[in-house]
Protein backbone atom coordinates (compact mmCIF):
# COMPACT_ATOMS: atom_id res chain seq x y z
CA UNK A 1 0.00 0.00 0.00
CA UNK A 2 0.76 3.69 -0.70
CA UNK A 3 0.30 5.11 3.04
CA UNK A 4 3.79 6.00 4.96
CA UNK A 5 2.49 7.13 7.86
CA UNK A 6 0.26 5.73 10.38
CA UNK A 7 -3.06 7.27 9.18
CA UNK A 8 -4.61 8.40 6.24
CA UNK A 9 -7.45 9.46 4.67
CA UNK A 10 -9.47 9.05 1.80
CA UNK A 11 -12.50 10.13 -0.39
CA UNK A 12 -14.45 6.96 -1.46
CA UNK A 13 -17.42 5.16 -2.26
CA UNK A 14 -18.53 2.38 -0.40
CA UNK A 15 -18.84 -0.95 -2.90
CA UNK A 16 -19.98 -2.92 -0.33
CA UNK A 17 -19.94 -3.80 3.62
CA UNK A 18 -19.61 -7.45 5.16
CA UNK A 19 -20.36 -8.34 9.18
CA UNK A 20 -17.78 -9.27 11.19
CA UNK A 21 -18.59 -10.14 14.85
CA UNK A 22 -21.22 -8.65 17.06
CA UNK A 23 -20.74 -4.75 15.94
CA UNK A 24 -18.03 -4.25 13.48
CA UNK A 25 -18.08 -4.63 9.66
CA UNK A 26 -15.66 -5.13 6.84
CA UNK A 27 -16.16 -2.42 4.57
CA UNK A 28 -14.97 -2.03 0.29
CA UNK A 29 -14.64 1.31 -1.23
CA UNK A 30 -13.14 2.75 -4.43
CA UNK A 31 -10.80 5.68 -3.96
CA UNK A 32 -8.42 7.48 -6.21
CA UNK A 33 -5.86 6.93 -4.32
CA UNK A 34 -5.46 3.59 -3.29
CA UNK A 35 -8.17 1.99 -5.72
CA UNK A 36 -10.06 -0.59 -3.91
CA UNK A 37 -9.74 -0.66 -0.58
CA UNK A 38 -10.82 -3.11 1.87
CA UNK A 39 -10.91 -1.95 5.83
CA UNK A 40 -12.32 -3.02 9.19
CA UNK A 41 -14.59 -0.22 10.77
CA UNK A 42 -14.89 -1.04 14.49
CA UNK A 43 -18.35 -0.95 16.19
CA UNK A 44 -20.73 0.41 13.09
CA UNK A 45 -23.29 -2.08 13.79
CA UNK A 46 -23.74 -0.14 17.05
CA UNK A 47 -27.41 1.48 17.42
CA UNK A 48 -25.27 4.62 18.75
CA UNK A 49 -22.68 4.15 16.13
CA UNK A 50 -22.03 7.84 14.79
CA UNK A 51 -20.98 5.93 11.21
CA UNK A 52 -23.70 3.70 10.91
CA UNK A 53 -25.44 5.48 7.94
CA UNK A 54 -22.74 6.89 6.21
CA UNK A 55 -21.27 3.58 5.25
CA UNK A 56 -24.19 2.26 2.84
CA UNK A 57 -23.40 1.27 -0.05
CA UNK A 58 -23.51 3.66 -2.85
CA UNK A 59 -22.15 6.47 -0.51
CA UNK A 60 -19.20 8.91 -1.48
CA UNK A 61 -16.96 9.67 1.78
CA UNK A 62 -14.14 11.22 3.27
CA UNK A 63 -12.96 8.28 5.21
CA UNK A 64 -10.03 8.42 8.20
CA UNK A 65 -8.25 5.28 8.30
CA UNK A 66 -5.37 3.94 10.68
CA UNK A 67 -2.51 1.57 9.08
CA UNK A 68 -2.43 -2.13 11.18
CA UNK A 69 -0.60 -5.18 10.51
CA UNK A 70 -3.26 -6.48 8.30
CA UNK A 71 -6.27 -4.49 7.23
CA UNK A 72 -6.73 -0.67 7.65
CA UNK A 73 -9.11 0.86 10.27
CA UNK A 74 -11.53 2.65 9.51
CA UNK A 75 -12.04 5.23 12.48
CA UNK A 76 -14.07 8.12 11.09
CA UNK A 77 -16.14 8.74 8.02
CA UNK A 78 -17.88 12.07 7.37
CA UNK A 79 -20.99 11.94 4.38
CA UNK A 80 -19.86 13.95 1.05
CA UNK A 81 -22.65 12.67 -1.03
CA UNK A 82 -26.00 10.07 -0.09
CA UNK A 83 -27.38 7.52 -2.81
CA UNK A 84 -30.49 7.52 -0.54
CA UNK A 85 -32.83 8.48 -3.62
CA UNK A 86 -31.69 5.74 -5.35
CA UNK A 87 -32.96 3.48 -2.69
CA UNK A 88 -36.55 4.28 -3.18
CA UNK A 89 -37.87 1.35 -5.61
CA UNK A 90 -36.44 -1.85 -6.42
CA UNK A 91 -35.53 -0.90 -9.66
CA UNK A 92 -33.41 1.90 -8.54
CA UNK A 93 -32.13 -0.15 -5.90
CA UNK A 94 -31.06 -3.22 -8.67
CA UNK A 95 -29.39 -0.61 -11.06
CA UNK A 96 -27.38 0.97 -8.05
CA UNK A 97 -26.41 -2.60 -6.51
CA UNK A 98 -25.36 -4.43 -9.87
CA UNK A 99 -23.19 -0.93 -10.60
CA UNK A 100 -21.57 -0.73 -7.65
CA UNK A 101 -20.67 -5.43 -7.67
CA UNK A 102 -19.44 -4.43 -11.92
CA UNK A 103 -16.97 -2.17 -9.77
CA UNK A 104 -15.74 -4.14 -6.93
CA UNK A 105 -15.09 -6.85 -8.83
CA UNK A 106 -13.13 -4.90 -12.02
CA UNK A 107 -10.93 -2.79 -9.68
CA UNK A 108 -7.74 -4.28 -7.15
CA UNK A 109 -5.59 -2.22 -5.27
CA UNK A 110 -3.94 0.47 -7.49
CA UNK A 111 -4.54 4.29 -7.97
CA UNK A 112 -7.05 5.11 -10.41
CA UNK A 113 -6.37 7.45 -12.98
CA UNK A 114 -8.38 10.92 -12.50
CA UNK A 115 -10.35 11.29 -15.37
CA UNK A 116 -11.48 7.54 -14.53
CA UNK A 117 -12.19 7.81 -11.52
CA UNK A 118 -14.38 10.89 -12.25
CA UNK A 119 -16.32 9.22 -14.59
CA UNK A 120 -17.26 6.59 -12.13
CA UNK A 121 -18.48 9.20 -9.75
CA UNK A 122 -20.81 10.57 -12.36
CA UNK A 123 -22.18 8.05 -13.63
CA UNK A 124 -22.74 6.74 -9.79
CA UNK A 125 -24.33 10.46 -9.10
CA UNK A 126 -26.59 9.78 -12.29
CA UNK A 127 -28.05 6.38 -11.18
CA UNK A 128 -28.37 8.00 -7.51
CA UNK A 129 -30.29 10.83 -8.92
CA UNK A 130 -32.07 8.24 -11.03
CA UNK A 131 -31.65 10.45 -13.86
CA UNK A 132 -30.27 7.07 -16.62
CA UNK A 133 -31.48 4.82 -18.14
CA UNK A 134 -30.23 0.87 -18.12
CA UNK A 135 -29.62 1.82 -21.41
CA UNK A 136 -26.63 4.52 -21.25
CA UNK A 137 -25.66 2.67 -18.41
CA UNK A 138 -24.66 -0.14 -19.94
CA UNK A 139 -23.30 2.22 -22.52
CA UNK A 140 -21.11 3.87 -19.98
CA UNK A 141 -19.97 0.72 -17.95
CA UNK A 142 -18.77 -0.40 -21.58
CA UNK A 143 -16.74 2.44 -22.30
CA UNK A 144 -15.31 2.32 -18.40
CA UNK A 145 -14.02 -1.30 -18.97
CA UNK A 146 -12.81 -0.41 -22.79
CA UNK A 147 -11.12 2.46 -20.85
CA UNK A 148 -9.33 0.47 -18.44
CA UNK A 149 -7.58 -1.42 -21.09
CA UNK A 150 -10.21 -4.48 -21.84
CA UNK A 151 -11.49 -5.35 -25.57
CA UNK A 152 -15.02 -3.31 -25.68
CA UNK A 153 -17.80 -5.71 -24.64
CA UNK A 154 -18.85 -5.66 -28.01
CA UNK A 155 -16.02 -6.79 -29.43
CA UNK A 156 -16.55 -10.57 -27.14
CA UNK A 157 -19.16 -12.96 -27.35
CA UNK A 158 -20.63 -11.76 -24.50
CA UNK A 159 -24.50 -11.07 -24.33
CA UNK A 160 -24.08 -8.71 -21.26
CA UNK A 161 -22.13 -6.25 -19.03
CA UNK A 162 -22.61 -9.08 -16.43
CA UNK A 163 -21.80 -11.83 -18.00
CA UNK A 164 -18.46 -10.17 -19.37
CA UNK A 165 -17.18 -9.00 -16.73
CA UNK A 166 -17.50 -11.99 -14.68
CA UNK A 167 -15.50 -13.93 -17.56
CA UNK A 168 -12.77 -11.24 -16.60
CA UNK A 169 -12.71 -11.82 -12.79
CA UNK A 170 -13.30 -15.69 -13.29
CA UNK A 171 -15.72 -14.89 -10.45
CA UNK A 172 -19.55 -14.99 -10.82
CA UNK A 173 -21.70 -12.22 -10.43
CA UNK A 174 -24.80 -12.42 -7.59
CA UNK A 175 -26.84 -9.16 -8.78
CA UNK A 176 -29.99 -10.10 -11.10
CA UNK A 177 -29.30 -9.23 -14.95
CA UNK A 178 -30.64 -5.99 -16.01
CA UNK A 179 -28.46 -4.78 -18.51
CA UNK A 180 -29.26 -7.12 -21.13
CA UNK A 181 -32.84 -5.72 -21.38
CA UNK A 182 -34.23 -3.66 -23.61
CA UNK A 183 -34.96 0.24 -21.39
CA UNK A 184 -38.05 0.34 -19.70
Amino acid sequence: MKHRSRSFTANGVILKRNKVGETDRVITLLTQEYGKLVTVAKGVRKISSSKRAFLEPGNLVKAYFIKTKSMPLLTQAKLINDCGQARTNLIDIRKLTQFLEVLEKLFIEDEIEEQLFENILRLRQEISDQNISNGQIKKQLEDLIEKMGYPHPRETKYNSVLDYVSSLTNRPMRSFEYLVTPDQ
